[in-house]
Protein backbone atom coordinates (compact mmCIF):
# COMPACT_ATOMS: atom_id res chain seq x y z
CA UNK A 1 0.00 0.00 0.00
CA UNK A 2 1.50 3.29 -0.86
CA UNK A 3 1.32 6.72 1.20
CA UNK A 4 1.80 10.47 -0.29
CA UNK A 5 2.99 12.40 2.53
CA UNK A 6 2.66 16.00 1.76
CA UNK A 7 4.74 18.21 4.17
CA UNK A 8 5.78 21.71 4.19
CA UNK A 9 9.94 21.23 4.61
CA UNK A 10 12.16 21.98 2.20
CA UNK A 11 15.15 19.61 1.10
CA UNK A 12 17.65 19.79 -0.86
CA UNK A 13 18.93 17.80 -4.18
CA UNK A 14 22.56 17.09 -5.34
CA UNK A 15 22.41 16.40 -9.11
CA UNK A 16 23.14 12.44 -8.62
CA UNK A 17 19.18 12.46 -7.64
CA UNK A 18 19.49 12.11 -3.84
CA UNK A 19 17.88 14.46 -1.94
CA UNK A 20 19.03 15.85 1.58
CA UNK A 21 17.78 17.56 4.61
CA UNK A 22 19.94 19.69 7.72
CA UNK A 23 18.64 17.89 10.45
CA UNK A 24 14.72 16.86 10.53
CA UNK A 25 12.71 14.58 7.81
CA UNK A 26 15.70 12.22 7.40
CA UNK A 27 15.25 9.16 6.11
CA UNK A 28 14.97 7.47 9.31
CA UNK A 29 11.62 9.86 10.04
CA UNK A 30 9.83 8.25 7.41
CA UNK A 31 10.41 4.98 8.72
CA UNK A 32 7.64 5.14 10.87
CA UNK A 33 4.63 5.28 7.99
CA UNK A 34 6.43 2.09 6.82
CA UNK A 35 5.21 0.08 9.74
CA UNK A 36 2.10 -0.08 7.83
CA UNK A 37 2.53 1.02 4.49
CA UNK A 38 4.75 -0.54 1.71
CA UNK A 39 5.83 2.36 0.65
CA UNK A 40 6.42 6.38 1.10
CA UNK A 41 6.23 9.11 -1.42
CA UNK A 42 7.09 12.46 -0.14
CA UNK A 43 6.05 15.79 -1.67
CA UNK A 44 7.33 18.85 -0.66
CA UNK A 45 9.64 21.67 -1.69
CA UNK A 46 12.81 20.85 -3.00
CA UNK A 47 15.95 23.19 -3.75
CA UNK A 48 18.65 22.23 -6.09
CA UNK A 49 22.39 22.46 -5.31
CA UNK A 50 25.60 22.07 -6.51
CA UNK A 51 27.04 19.84 -4.30
CA UNK A 52 26.60 18.16 -0.74
CA UNK A 53 27.23 20.21 2.40
CA UNK A 54 28.85 18.07 5.10
CA UNK A 55 26.22 18.49 7.71
CA UNK A 56 23.87 16.83 5.44
CA UNK A 57 22.14 13.80 6.09
CA UNK A 58 19.81 11.64 3.50
CA UNK A 59 16.30 12.07 3.05
CA UNK A 60 15.09 9.74 0.32
CA UNK A 61 16.58 6.04 0.21
CA UNK A 62 14.88 2.33 0.67
CA UNK A 63 11.02 2.65 -0.01
CA UNK A 64 10.80 6.44 0.58
CA UNK A 65 10.78 8.96 -2.39
CA UNK A 66 10.52 12.48 -2.90
CA UNK A 67 8.96 14.58 -4.86
CA UNK A 68 9.94 18.31 -5.63
CA UNK A 69 7.33 21.00 -5.55
CA UNK A 70 8.49 24.32 -6.83
CA UNK A 71 10.94 25.70 -3.88
CA UNK A 72 8.74 28.70 -3.31
CA UNK A 73 9.42 31.25 -0.91
CA UNK A 74 6.75 33.54 0.88
CA UNK A 75 3.60 34.66 0.24
CA UNK A 76 4.54 36.11 -3.45
CA UNK A 77 6.27 32.53 -4.45
CA UNK A 78 3.15 30.63 -3.25
CA UNK A 79 1.08 32.90 -5.11
CA UNK A 80 3.13 32.36 -8.14
CA UNK A 81 3.50 28.58 -7.60
CA UNK A 82 -0.22 28.27 -7.20
CA UNK A 83 -1.13 26.02 -10.13
CA UNK A 84 1.85 24.35 -10.44
CA UNK A 85 1.47 23.24 -6.35
CA UNK A 86 -2.33 22.17 -7.04
CA UNK A 87 -1.09 20.15 -10.41
CA UNK A 88 1.63 18.05 -8.93
CA UNK A 89 -0.81 17.27 -5.65
CA UNK A 90 -3.59 16.05 -7.92
CA UNK A 91 -0.93 13.84 -10.12
CA UNK A 92 0.85 12.03 -7.11
CA UNK A 93 -3.01 11.25 -4.94
CA UNK A 94 -4.08 9.64 -8.33
CA UNK A 95 -1.71 6.94 -7.96
CA UNK A 96 -1.67 6.76 -3.70
CA UNK A 97 -3.45 3.92 -2.06
CA UNK A 98 -3.44 6.91 1.09
CA UNK A 99 -2.87 10.11 1.71
CA UNK A 100 -1.89 11.93 4.93
CA UNK A 101 -1.10 15.36 5.12
CA UNK A 102 1.15 16.91 7.82
CA UNK A 103 -0.40 20.29 8.51
CA UNK A 104 -0.39 23.24 9.02
CA UNK A 105 0.23 23.01 5.29
CA UNK A 106 0.28 25.78 2.68
CA UNK A 107 0.17 22.81 0.03
CA UNK A 108 -2.77 21.33 1.71
CA UNK A 109 -5.00 24.60 2.11
CA UNK A 110 -4.96 25.20 -1.60
CA UNK A 111 -4.89 21.40 -2.51
CA UNK A 112 -7.92 20.16 -0.66
CA UNK A 113 -10.63 22.67 -1.10
CA UNK A 114 -10.69 22.13 -4.93
CA UNK A 115 -10.09 18.38 -4.82
CA UNK A 116 -11.36 16.01 -3.05
CA UNK A 117 -8.87 13.08 -3.17
CA UNK A 118 -11.99 10.96 -4.69
CA UNK A 119 -12.76 8.01 -2.76
CA UNK A 120 -9.62 7.96 -1.04
CA UNK A 121 -10.22 10.77 0.98
CA UNK A 122 -6.98 12.00 3.56
CA UNK A 123 -5.64 11.85 6.61
CA UNK A 124 -4.33 14.57 8.68
CA UNK A 125 -1.19 14.95 11.16
CA UNK A 126 -1.85 18.42 13.27
CA UNK A 127 1.76 19.30 14.22
CA UNK A 128 0.80 22.94 15.06
CA UNK A 129 -1.65 25.54 14.96
CA UNK A 130 -1.62 28.63 12.09
CA UNK A 131 -3.21 30.96 14.47
CA UNK A 132 -0.32 30.94 16.66
CA UNK A 133 2.50 31.43 14.07
CA UNK A 134 0.69 34.63 12.62
CA UNK A 135 -0.19 35.97 16.19
CA UNK A 136 3.40 36.26 16.77
CA UNK A 137 4.14 37.82 13.90
CA UNK A 138 5.44 37.04 10.61
CA UNK A 139 4.43 39.57 7.83
CA UNK A 140 2.75 42.90 9.24
CA UNK A 141 0.14 43.83 11.75
CA UNK A 142 -2.80 43.51 9.80
CA UNK A 143 -1.78 41.12 6.78
CA UNK A 144 -1.02 38.64 10.17
CA UNK A 145 -4.13 39.08 11.28
CA UNK A 146 -5.73 38.15 7.87
CA UNK A 147 -3.52 35.30 7.36
CA UNK A 148 -3.84 33.95 10.86
CA UNK A 149 -7.66 34.05 10.38
CA UNK A 150 -7.85 32.56 6.98
CA UNK A 151 -5.10 29.92 7.99
CA UNK A 152 -7.15 28.56 10.80
CA UNK A 153 -10.24 28.73 9.43
CA UNK A 154 -8.84 26.31 6.42
CA UNK A 155 -7.54 24.18 9.04
CA UNK A 156 -10.90 23.92 10.74
CA UNK A 157 -12.53 22.73 7.14
CA UNK A 158 -9.84 20.12 6.79
CA UNK A 159 -9.98 18.76 10.04
CA UNK A 160 -13.96 18.71 9.79
CA UNK A 161 -13.50 16.44 6.21
CA UNK A 162 -10.97 14.50 7.02
CA UNK A 163 -11.33 10.68 7.94
CA UNK A 164 -8.74 10.56 10.21
CA UNK A 165 -6.69 13.10 12.56
CA UNK A 166 -4.24 12.81 15.09
CA UNK A 167 -2.88 15.56 16.94
CA UNK A 168 0.72 16.43 18.64
CA UNK A 169 -0.78 17.88 21.67
CA UNK A 170 -3.10 15.67 24.28
CA UNK A 171 -5.88 18.61 24.41
CA UNK A 172 -4.80 22.25 23.12
CA UNK A 173 -4.73 21.94 19.75
CA UNK A 174 -8.11 19.46 20.02
CA UNK A 175 -9.65 21.96 21.29
CA UNK A 176 -8.87 24.55 18.50
CA UNK A 177 -9.56 22.12 15.45
CA UNK A 178 -12.13 19.45 16.88
CA UNK A 179 -12.47 16.88 14.26
CA UNK A 180 -15.96 15.27 13.21
CA UNK A 181 -17.66 12.25 15.42
CA UNK A 182 -17.60 9.80 12.76
CA UNK A 183 -13.19 10.67 12.50
CA UNK A 184 -10.69 8.38 14.02
CA UNK A 185 -8.75 10.41 15.84
CA UNK A 186 -5.50 9.89 17.66
CA UNK A 187 -2.64 11.82 19.87
CA UNK A 188 1.21 11.48 19.66
CA UNK A 189 4.27 13.50 19.56
CA UNK A 190 6.79 13.27 16.68
CA UNK A 191 9.29 12.51 19.03
CA UNK A 192 10.89 9.15 19.28
CA UNK A 193 13.51 9.17 22.77
CA UNK A 194 15.30 6.37 23.06
CA UNK A 195 15.67 4.80 26.58
CA UNK A 196 19.30 5.95 27.00
CA UNK A 197 18.38 9.29 26.14
CA UNK A 198 16.42 9.40 29.54
CA UNK A 199 18.79 10.53 32.69
CA UNK A 200 18.91 7.26 34.80
CA UNK A 201 18.03 9.32 37.95
CA UNK A 202 16.91 12.95 38.68
CA UNK A 203 19.83 16.35 39.37
CA UNK A 204 20.99 16.90 42.99
CA UNK A 205 21.17 20.57 43.00
CA UNK A 206 23.72 21.60 45.69
CA UNK A 207 24.02 25.67 45.10
CA UNK A 208 22.22 27.48 43.03
CA UNK A 209 21.53 27.55 38.54
CA UNK A 210 23.57 29.64 36.93
CA UNK A 211 23.66 27.74 33.46
CA UNK A 212 20.57 28.89 31.43
CA UNK A 213 20.04 26.77 27.68
CA UNK A 214 17.95 27.53 24.94
CA UNK A 215 17.39 25.53 22.24
CA UNK A 216 15.28 27.15 18.96
CA UNK A 217 15.68 28.04 15.10
CA UNK A 218 16.83 31.74 14.26
CA UNK A 219 15.07 31.29 11.54
CA UNK A 220 12.06 33.71 13.00
CA UNK A 221 11.48 35.23 16.61
CA UNK A 222 8.85 32.81 16.81
CA UNK A 223 10.62 31.14 20.18
CA UNK A 224 11.35 34.45 21.92
CA UNK A 225 14.81 34.50 22.01
CA UNK A 226 14.82 38.39 22.15
CA UNK A 227 12.71 38.57 24.74
CA UNK A 228 14.82 35.65 26.80
CA UNK A 229 18.11 37.81 25.92
CA UNK A 230 16.33 40.53 27.59
CA UNK A 231 14.88 39.24 30.81
CA UNK A 232 19.24 38.07 31.24
CA UNK A 233 19.92 41.46 30.72
CA UNK A 234 17.57 42.90 32.97
CA UNK A 235 18.80 40.27 35.92
CA UNK A 236 22.05 41.69 35.41
CA UNK A 237 21.00 45.30 36.51
CA UNK A 238 19.28 43.73 39.17
CA UNK A 239 22.52 41.76 40.22
CA UNK A 240 21.55 38.32 39.43
CA UNK A 241 24.59 37.18 36.69
CA UNK A 242 22.95 34.25 34.34
CA UNK A 243 24.85 32.71 31.53
CA UNK A 244 22.58 31.88 28.57
CA UNK A 245 23.92 29.77 26.04
CA UNK A 246 21.67 29.62 22.56
CA UNK A 247 21.66 26.70 20.20
CA UNK A 248 20.28 27.15 16.67
CA UNK A 249 20.97 29.43 13.80
CA UNK A 250 19.08 31.40 10.91
CA UNK A 251 18.69 35.21 9.94
CA UNK A 252 17.94 35.99 13.11
CA UNK A 253 21.28 35.36 14.76
CA UNK A 254 23.28 38.06 14.35
CA UNK A 255 20.30 40.56 15.15
CA UNK A 256 20.55 38.57 18.53
CA UNK A 257 24.03 38.71 18.97
CA UNK A 258 23.69 42.72 18.36
CA UNK A 259 20.91 42.78 20.94
CA UNK A 260 22.97 40.87 23.59
CA UNK A 261 25.81 43.53 23.03
CA UNK A 262 23.98 46.14 22.85
CA UNK A 263 22.69 45.20 26.26
CA UNK A 264 26.22 44.70 27.70
CA UNK A 265 25.85 40.96 27.99
CA UNK A 266 27.92 39.39 25.47
CA UNK A 267 29.99 37.87 27.94
CA UNK A 268 26.94 35.99 29.14
CA UNK A 269 25.31 34.94 25.92
CA UNK A 270 27.14 32.55 24.16
CA UNK A 271 25.52 31.66 20.75
CA UNK A 272 27.04 28.13 19.29
CA UNK A 273 24.95 27.98 15.77
CA UNK A 274 23.54 24.69 14.70
CA UNK A 275 24.49 21.63 16.76
CA UNK A 276 23.67 17.87 15.42
CA UNK A 277 21.45 16.40 17.00
CA UNK A 278 23.87 13.65 18.43
CA UNK A 279 25.52 16.65 20.16
CA UNK A 280 22.62 18.42 21.44
CA UNK A 281 22.56 16.05 24.45
CA UNK A 282 25.94 17.31 25.56
CA UNK A 283 24.88 20.68 26.13
CA UNK A 284 21.45 19.31 28.07
CA UNK A 285 24.20 17.92 30.50
CA UNK A 286 26.03 20.49 31.18
CA UNK A 287 22.86 22.94 31.48
CA UNK A 288 21.14 23.50 34.89
CA UNK A 289 17.63 25.23 33.53
CA UNK A 290 16.26 24.77 30.38
CA UNK A 291 13.60 27.94 29.37
CA UNK A 292 11.17 28.14 26.29
CA UNK A 293 10.11 31.26 25.39
CA UNK A 294 8.52 30.66 22.86
CA UNK A 295 5.40 32.99 21.42
CA UNK A 296 3.82 29.97 19.38
CA UNK A 297 4.23 26.24 19.95
CA UNK A 298 2.78 23.00 18.88
CA UNK A 299 4.37 20.66 21.04
CA UNK A 300 8.16 21.07 21.85
CA UNK A 301 10.61 18.42 20.88
CA UNK A 302 13.07 20.18 22.37
CA UNK A 303 11.58 20.86 25.89
CA UNK A 304 10.63 16.98 26.16
CA UNK A 305 14.44 16.47 25.23
CA UNK A 306 15.57 18.55 28.15
CA UNK A 307 13.13 17.22 30.72
CA UNK A 308 14.27 13.60 29.94
CA UNK A 309 17.78 14.80 30.47
CA UNK A 310 16.10 15.63 34.36
CA UNK A 311 16.36 19.50 33.62
CA UNK A 312 14.13 21.98 35.28
CA UNK A 313 12.43 24.09 32.65
CA UNK A 314 10.47 27.70 32.00
CA UNK A 315 8.41 28.23 29.90
CA UNK A 316 5.52 29.81 28.03
CA UNK A 317 1.33 29.46 27.93
CA UNK A 318 1.74 29.11 24.29
CA UNK A 319 0.77 26.04 22.47
CA UNK A 320 0.97 22.46 24.43
CA UNK A 321 3.75 23.71 26.78
CA UNK A 322 1.27 23.88 29.37
CA UNK A 323 0.39 20.06 29.13
CA UNK A 324 4.42 19.48 29.93
CA UNK A 325 4.88 22.21 32.71
CA UNK A 326 3.02 23.45 35.86
CA UNK A 327 1.57 26.29 36.29
CA UNK A 328 4.45 27.96 38.42
CA UNK A 329 7.06 27.35 36.10
CA UNK A 330 4.68 29.16 33.34
CA UNK A 331 4.37 32.91 32.06
CA UNK A 332 2.75 34.89 29.47
CA UNK A 333 4.83 35.33 26.06
CA UNK A 334 6.22 38.39 25.64
CA UNK A 335 6.20 39.37 29.41
CA UNK A 336 10.15 40.13 30.13
CA UNK A 337 9.30 41.25 33.69
CA UNK A 338 7.49 37.89 34.04
CA UNK A 339 10.74 35.67 33.02
CA UNK A 340 13.11 37.70 35.10
CA UNK A 341 10.85 36.65 38.21
CA UNK A 342 10.58 32.84 37.17
CA UNK A 343 14.35 32.42 36.60
CA UNK A 344 15.05 34.08 39.75
CA UNK A 345 12.42 32.26 41.47
CA UNK A 346 13.79 28.82 40.55
CA UNK A 347 17.68 29.31 40.01
CA UNK A 348 17.66 30.33 43.69
CA UNK A 349 15.90 27.67 45.11
CA UNK A 350 17.52 24.54 45.64
CA UNK A 351 14.20 22.61 46.58
CA UNK A 352 12.62 23.87 43.52
CA UNK A 353 15.29 22.98 41.32
CA UNK A 354 15.52 19.56 42.97
CA UNK A 355 12.04 18.98 42.95
CA UNK A 356 11.30 19.54 39.36
CA UNK A 357 14.09 17.76 38.35
CA UNK A 358 12.38 14.53 39.66
CA UNK A 359 9.13 15.90 38.03
CA UNK A 360 9.99 16.86 34.55
CA UNK A 361 12.23 13.08 33.86
CA UNK A 362 8.96 11.43 35.12
CA UNK A 363 6.80 13.35 32.77
CA UNK A 364 8.88 12.98 30.38
CA UNK A 365 8.16 8.99 30.52
CA UNK A 366 4.92 9.54 28.44
CA UNK A 367 7.56 10.00 25.51
CA UNK A 368 9.45 7.10 25.34
CA UNK A 369 9.74 5.90 21.95
CA UNK A 370 8.05 2.35 22.69
CA UNK A 371 5.07 4.02 24.30
CA UNK A 372 4.47 6.33 21.11
CA UNK A 373 5.16 4.06 18.66
CA UNK A 374 2.56 1.71 19.71
CA UNK A 375 -0.03 4.79 19.80
CA UNK A 376 1.25 6.29 16.30
CA UNK A 377 1.04 2.57 14.80
CA UNK A 378 -2.54 1.71 16.09
CA UNK A 379 -3.57 5.74 14.35
CA UNK A 380 -1.34 4.55 10.49
CA UNK A 381 -3.45 1.43 10.79
CA UNK A 382 -6.68 3.38 10.79
CA UNK A 383 -5.53 5.29 8.32
CA UNK A 384 -5.19 2.54 6.07
CA UNK A 385 -8.12 1.10 6.91
CA UNK A 386 -10.26 4.32 6.22
CA UNK A 387 -8.84 4.76 2.70
CA UNK A 388 -9.45 0.99 1.66
CA UNK A 389 -13.22 1.26 3.18
CA UNK A 390 -13.92 4.79 0.89
CA UNK A 391 -12.50 3.45 -1.94
CA UNK A 392 -15.05 0.13 -1.80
Amino acid sequence: MKLLVVCEFRFMRTPDGKTWTTSAFAHGFWERYLVVFDEVLVVARVNQAERKDPQWVRADGEKVTISALPYYVGLAGLLGNLFKLRGIARRHSQHADAILFRVPSQTAMLTIPCHGFGSKGYALEVVGDPADVFAAGITNRWLDKVLGWASASMLRYMVKRAHSVSYVTQAYLQAKYPARMSCTVGHYSSIELPDNWFAPFPRKYLKPATRILFIGSFGQLYKGQDVLIRAIAQLKNQGVTLNLTMLGDGVYLQPMRQLAADLGIEKQVMFVGEVKAANVREYLNAAEVFVMPSRTEGLPRALIEAMATALPAIGTFAGGIPELLPPERLYPAEDIDMLAQKLVELCTDLHALNADSARNLQAAADYRKDTLVQRRTRFYQSVAENSRKLEK
